[in-house]
């Protein structure tokens, strides 16, 4: 006869040591996941903070270093104005005596000293145009223009047209008033601004 089949039955109580094991393992993971995962959200808020804090810095930097350049650029100019300074009077001084010698040379019908005048005036107005952004040069040419026919016609006015000399000789004294007005702040106000003192119209009598 064949021996009984004995089946062994494994209690609860002696699996208990391997699960207890197997969830060890499972919590294992899961804390070695969650530490890991907090690894990164800390490595990726300190990445962002330093990358903020370099661009912070370089803003900085960069704002220093614009306001370096215009300090610079601000001393440069204040150099150049004070070297050019003697330059700019003497000629702003010819012009300006120039356009009193040609009114005066008018009232005398002296055309020999217009002439003479007239030349000192150009001569002049080139030692002043370096000094010009293209704008007021443009205008200035202009104005000058006006002013040479003006004196160029009231000198060959006869004596019997006083209404017409007068009026003309009132628009020679406007015009000698517009010239100063115009070149001396351009000349001698290092704070203008650049372009303010350009005048694209042209000048009426």
């Amino acid at each position: 006869m064949s021996e009984p089949i004995h089946h062994s039955v494994v209690t609860l109580k002696e699996n208990r040591f391997p699960l207890f094991s197997l969830v060890l393992v499972i919590l294992a993971f899961c804390l070695t996941g969650y530490m890991a995962y907090l690894n990164y959200e800390i490595t990726k808020v300190a990445g962002a903070q330093l990358i903020r804090a370099q661009q912070l810095q370089e803003s900085a930097q960069s704002k220093i270093l614009d306001q370096y350049a215009h300090f610079l650029y601000q001393r440069a100019e204040a150099e150049r104005f004070e070297r050019s300074f003697e330059v700019r009077q003497k000629h702003y001084a010819d012009f300006m005596g120039a356009l009193s010698d040609a009114w005066n040379s008018v009232g005398r019908k002296s055309r020999q000293d217009l002439d003479q005048a007239l030349h000192q005036l150009a001569k002049s107005y080139y030692g002043l145009e370096p000094f010009m952004d293209s704008g007021s040069r443009l205008s200035m040419q202009k104005r000058i223009t006006i002013f040479h026919n003006l004196a160029k016609q009231l000198i060959g006015y006869e004596q019997n047209k006083q209404g017409i000399i007068m009026a003309d000789k009132t628009t020679m004294d406007r015009m000698i008033r517009e010239f100063q007005e115009f070149l001396y702040p351009m000349l001698f106000e290092p704070g203008r601004e650049e372009g303010k003192s350009s005048e694209s119209g042209q000048a009426e009598r």
